[in-house]
């Protein structure tokens, strides 16, 4: 125990008593008169805090002399950041109720400290206004089905708070009777009659109806009746609306009516508890929200407040929530009066309300702290990667006997324990206050012990274990591990177990020793315990080591663990699982920069190559490799002599089995991981696999170190010269560079020539203005440029030039991709800068020619021409040849081809020719273009010939160059021939070269042919009584039919459209003749109905009786315009028109059944009855006048069987 001489205990230095009971919920609605005044007595007012009151009161107080819609207040913070608290604090001051011989303001006033504004602002809010505030949270207040509006809610509580009835349409009912002035009379007679309680019997929704009907009788004598009193229940019901808008009408009139009957200016305040919980992710109750909050504005203007408190700031709800910008703007806008909670203050408030001492006991503890402050500095903080509040006397003093530190940290312990859950720890001042007081009051911990005595974490273990997983807290309390003292075992635990929760609090064995000391004096002796206990309890499997110290391992952790280890590694595992390292570590030595330019180097690791794109061998060897295998370094410095292309790299082996060991680790708990991906884990295997994985990254990262230092501190051989390093802030490519600046001038013997850098911008300057002064040096440094003038001997154009030219001998490919990977390649290595470059000398000399996309450049000034050595992609895909000429015959023959064919008559060059085919067949090739299009759409019969007169000219512009386009061009002389004619025939046939496009009519007419007609001669072959084909018109479609699909339809195509109007005229003739017929046939039978109705039957009934007869009758006649297409896919089709003549008798008889079923229905006395003739008379065949009697007989004894029934018989005959 500390050597104080002071008789405090723990429980005696408090100003308040420390086990007397605090709340650990604030309840906004919970309005118990000693509730609300202990907590206006206790509430802790920090500067943030202090702020926002200021705020909220000064907005109010605005709203005396200055109307505002500026209505909603958002109050923010996380769960038990003391929002709920706050709001109904402001609530209470607000409405400033009296409790006692004081007010909630006076209490409130009490615990302002030096704030004049804040305390001003109390007084002038209570004194201009009477306040009224409904307070709620609205989670606990909505209806069980969640079908409840935010709306529908208020406006129930906000009934409910002025007496009324929770159900709408009933509070209505007692506004209007206490309106009337009969309310009292109508509640006595309710009680009198149900021998209940009003306010009981108004909940019973079953019931209640009822007896309201008879009160309203009895009381109020405005009612006739029970039926007269319902049906004013009745109306009540149907029009009681509630909205936003009627929501806002209601309490702004409450809030005037207060006014008129005081005198004094009110104000209302909705308040909302816990807001966004219920909105969740609904956008739509946001958005009612803020309707309400827009509503209370624009009818209050400042007299009726929304405030809502969250666990989000608005602007982070929001996004969440709503998609659309604007609709985030406009909700934002209607808060603007924001309150964020946040836990800077936070152990102000533990430090105020549960920590605060008494007078002398601070002077104690000061004097504590004076006594042993050395030592505090030094071994009471822990080592942090965030800053912790340090250790001064006043912070001693208010905190004690915590330390500061532990307050900074335990919020953020079991903000971490219980992951934001409301039920379970959640770093808030609830949580923080609960436990401090908890830790104090218990009698076990510190209640009676001395001053000096401290809290630990093992403590703050034991009050909060039910929030700890059972196995966890099982585990720790049987925890008895060999050689170590099982209390102190478990006490190392349970501050291990507490400071893992905070990745930036190293879990070291001297953190854990601070964390324990359980009074104030000498450190060291629990230092080494906790040491020894550390290293008991990795061996018994409890603890695992971890990058920054240990780890509590739980159950499923240590089985894991073992499983791990239980997984045999070879050799064969060990180095492939090195070389995946070395490939990543190695990479960025397999290439290097020599003189502005990266050369790629061949890199082999342990034998395998890795990368072959360059010319200088890189061999690696690691320690691995030599723990498998003999290296002789002098036998390859030996070697090295003959090899101006190859360095040898031999790792340092020092780390070889730390290494070692380490990938043995990765590979066991990668392929344990691996086996149970994608099984169904426990939530605490899922953790226990993902703390592995950790564990997993954590010995890669060292590995990777441990390799690279290992290379570092190598040894390098290059041509029998070895160079040791001994290093570890050189990068591993700088290393190589050492030697690869000997070895790349041997390979690469002709760089020299190249090496100068050369940039885009010198490639547009070769095409420039070179006799001017301002040549860039690299043209000089090359020799492309002398005086103004352009070299074309210089020696990297001389190599280009020799390139092309070997390789057109040899019949290979000239692209500039190509030279720019053989100009790579030793002796040069060359950029391909340097080989654009000299390409552009070339061709501005006149030595080469290029062809990109088919199309062949002369001369440089061309448009686009420079660009194929300005572009590097453009470089890549061009072709270069030298210049190439045409004998006169071949122009000659040319030329006038292109005269006869194209009518384009030019000069007797070859350039004139070349232009002049070129622009011909560009021409002809986007005409072609066109027609193909609307050729291939209706499968016109010289489509063919078109696309290939356009494969034609596309094959002339892709030769590479005029010549060899020119000599095409003659030998394509015979197929352009018949090609162009056909091709012109065509287009002047579309209206490509001016005039009717006829292919519009040619579509006309193979629709018309292939629909309409085909249908015609298909109805004349069914119902030739019906429809008749004239032979005439059967011929002259038979001759469009046969000619639409030939060649011969253009020279045709007038005696086509003749034969197609013959067709036409047929089948409108035919179509007009059965549309009439139809409506005469269906008109004949809408009479007979008529008839068979007779006037008595009712003209809507009627009506409805023949509307499948009259939807079909249609009009009494058509006319169908060829010209205008009318013909085409008609209304009704023409087989559905001769379906509904022939159809007319089954619609007949339908409509005379309704008629019969309507006749069924009338009640006059008289029994109608039918008598179907077509079963008598149907089947009868008469020959002789004799024929008809036996039929006549039967019609005349069924219509004697029928009038002989009672009553008034009246008979119809279908």
């Amino acid at each position: 125990m500390s050597d104080t001489t002071s008789t405090y205990q723990i429980n005696e230095i408090f100003y308040r008593p420390i086990n007397r009971k605090i709340d650990r919920v604030v309840k906004v609605d919970n309005d118990d008169p000693s509730v609300v005044k202990k907590e206006l007595e206790e509430y802790i007012l920090t500067p943030q805090l202090e702020r926002h009151f200021s705020d909220a009161l000064e907005a109010v107080i605005d709203t005396e002399h200055a109307q505002t819609e500026d209505v909603g207040m958002w109050v923010s913070g996380f769960f038990g950041s003391g929002k709920s608290h706050f709001m109904k604090i402001l609530g209470h001051v607000l409405e400033n109720r009296e409790f006692g011989d004081t007010y909630a303001a006076e209490m409130f006033r009490d615990r302002i400290e030096a704030n004049e504004m804040l305390d001003g602002a109390v007084s002038s809010v209570t004194n201009k206004f009477d306040s009224e505030v409904l307070m709620f949270q609205i989670g606990a207040k909505a209806d069980a089905s969640g079908s409840e509006s935010i709306t529908e809610i208020i406006h129930r509580e906000f009934n409910t708070s002025r007496g009324y009835a929770s159900m709408p349409w009933v509070a209505q009912m007692e506004q209007e009777l206490e309106s009337r002035g009969v309310y009292d009379d109508f509640v006595a007679t309710i009680e009198s009659n149900t021998g209940k309680d009003w306010t009981e019997a108004r909940k019973d929704a079953m019931f209640v109806r009822s007896d309201m009907e008879t009160a309203l009788v009895e009381a109020t004598g405005e009612f006739d009746d029970e039926e007269d009193a319902a049906r004013a229940i009745d109306d009540v019901q149907d029009n009681v609306l509630i909205n936003a808008s009627t929501l806002a009408e209601d309490i702004v009139e409450y809030v005037e009516q207060q006014e008129r009957e005081t005198g004094n200016n009110s104000r209302y305040f909705v308040f909302i508890d816990e807001i966004s919980q219920f909105i969740g992710d609904d956008g739509q109750l946001l958005l009612e929200l803020q309707s309400i909050v827009e509503e209370f504005g624009q009818k209050g203007k400042g007299k009726v407040y929304l405030g809502v408190t969250s666990q989000e700031q608005l602007q982070q709800l929001i996004p969440g929530v709503l998609e659309k910008e604007a609709e985030e703007s406009k909700v934002i806008d209607r808060f603007p009066h924001r309150f964020d909670l946040t836990s800077e203050n936070l152990d102000k408030v533990v430090r105020d309300r549960v920590l605060s001492k008494k007078g002398d006991a601070r002077e104690a503890i000061g004097n504590l702290y004076d006594q042993h402050e050395g030592i505090l500095s030094a071994r009471y903080k822990l080592d942090s990667g965030q800053s912790l509040k340090p250790i001064t006397r006043e912070n001693f003093i208010d905190c004690y006997p915590f330390l500061p530190y532990q307050l900074d940290i335990l919020p953020e312990m079991f903000k971490a324990l219980g992951k934001g859950s409301d039920d379970q720890l959640a770093g808030s001042e609830r949580t923080l206050i609960d436990v401090t007081q908890s830790v104090l009051k218990d009698e076990a911990h510190l209640y009676d012990d001395e001053l000096g005595a401290l809290v630990t974490l093992d403590m703050i273990f034991d009050e909060i274990s039910n929030d700890i997983p059972s196995n966890d807290v099982k585990s720790i309390r049987e925890a008895t591990p060999k050689n170590a003292d099982p209390e102190i075992a478990r006490r190392v635990l349970k501050s291990l177990y507490l400071l893992q929760q905070l990745p930036w609090i190293p879990n070291t064995a001297d953190n854990i020793a601070t964390s324990l000391q359980t009074e104030l004096g000498p450190t060291k002796q629990l230092e080494n315990d906790v040491h020894d206990t550390l290293d008991a309890l990795v061996e018994a499997g409890l603890v695992g080591r971890s990058e920054e110290g240990y780890r509590f391992l739980r159950e499923t952790e240590r089985e894991l663990e073992n499983e791990i280890k239980s997984i045999e590694v070879g050799p064969g595992d060990i180095r492939r699982s090195s070389k995946r390292f070395l490939n990543d570590i190695l990479d960025e030595t397999s290439r290097v920069n020599y003189e502005g330019k990266t050369f790629q180097l061949n890199l082999s690791i342990d034998g395998e190559t890795i990368t072959s794109n360059g010319h200088v061998d890189l061999k690696t060897y690691s320690p691995i490799h030599q723990r498998y295998e003999d290296l002789d370094p002098d036998g390859l410095k030996t070697q090295s002599f003959s090899e101006d292309d190859t360095l040898y790299w031999i790792a340092d082996d020092e780390k070889q089995h730390s290494i070692y060991e380490k990938l043995k680790s990765i590979y066991q708990i990668n392929t344990v991981v691996k086996s149970k991906r994608g099984n169904e884990l426990s939530q605490e295997e899922q953790e226990a696999l993902g703390q592995k994985q950790e564990d997993l990254q954590r010995l890669r990262n060292e590995v990777e170190r441990e390799f690279k230092r290992s290379f570092q501190r190598g040894t390098l051989i290059y041509n029998g010269d070895t160079e040791e390093f001994d290093t570890t802030s050189t990068s591993l490519s700088s290393l190589v560079s050492r030697k690869t600046n000997n070895a790349i001038p041997k390979v690469f013997s002709s760089f020299k020539h190249g090496s100068p850098t050369v940039k885009d911008r010198h490639i547009e300057q070769i095409f420039g203005d070179l006799q001017g002064s301002s040549n860039p040096s690299v043209f000089s440094d090359l020799g492309v440029v002398q005086d103004g003038d352009l070299i074309a001997e210089a020696r990297i154009a001389s190599e280009v030039e020799d390139e092309i030219q070997r390789r057109e001998t040899a019949g290979e490919s000239r692209s500039g991709s190509e030279l720019i990977d053989h100009f790579a390649e030793p002796p040069y290595g060359w950029s391909r800068e340097v080989v654009r470059l000299a390409a552009a000398v070339l061709f501005r000399n006149g030595s080469v020619i290029p062809t990109h996309k088919e199309r062949t450049y002369e001369t440089y000034s061309e448009d686009g021409a420079q660009e194929l050595f300005t572009q590097v992609t453009k470089f890549k895909s061009t072709s270069f040849d030298e210049r190439e000429t045409v004998d006169v015959e071949t122009r000659t023959d040319a030329k006038q081809l292109l005269d006869r064919l194209f009518d384009r008559k030019v000069k007797s060059t070859d350039q004139a020719v070349d232009e002049g085919i070129r622009e011909a067949a560009n021409d002809w090739v986007s005409t072609t273009s066109t027609l193909l299009s609307q050729l291939q759409r209706v499968d016109f019969p010289l489509t063919d010939d078109v696309e290939q007169f356009q494969t034609q000219l596309q094959n002339l512009l892709q030769q590479p160059t005029s010549a060899k386009r020119i000599k095409q061009f003659v030998d394509f002389e015979d197929e352009l021939e018949g090609l162009t004619k056909t091709a012109k025939d065509v287009a002047q046939f579309c209206g490509e070269t001016g005039g009717e496009n006829r292919l519009e009519t040619y579509e006309t007419i193979q629709r018309f042919i292939t629909t309409e007609w085909e249908s015609l001669v298909d109805e004349a072959d069914d119902h030739p009584g019906l429809v008749d084909i004239s032979d005439e018109a059967r011929e002259a479609a038979q001759r469009v039919t046969d000619t639409l699909d030939t060649e011969g339809v253009i020279s045709q195509w007038n005696n086509v459209k003749t034969d197609y109007r013959t067709a036409a005229e047929a089948f409108t003739t035919t179509y007009e003749f059965l549309y009439e017929k139809r409506h005469e046939t269906y008109t004949e039978s809408i009479e007979a109905v008529r008839a068979y109705a007779g006037s008595d039957i009712d003209e809507t009934d009627l009506d409805a009786a023949l509307s499948d007869l009259t939807e079909r009758q249609g009009d009494g006649s058509v006319d169908l315009n060829i010209s205008n297409e009318e013909h085409i896919n008609p209304t009704p089709s023409l087989p559905r028109l001769i379906e509904h003549i022939q159809t007319v008798d089954s619609y007949e008889d339908a409509a005379k059944t309704d008629i019969d079923n309507l006749e069924d229905d009338e009640d006059d006395g008289t029994v109608r009855e039918s008598v179907d003739l077509n079963s008598i008379f149907g089947s009868v065949v008469v020959t002789d006048p004799d024929d008809i009697d036996q039929p006549i007989s039967e019609l005349r004894a069924e219509v004697e069987e029928l009038l002989d029934q009672d009553g008034d018989i009246e008979i119809r005959f279908r």
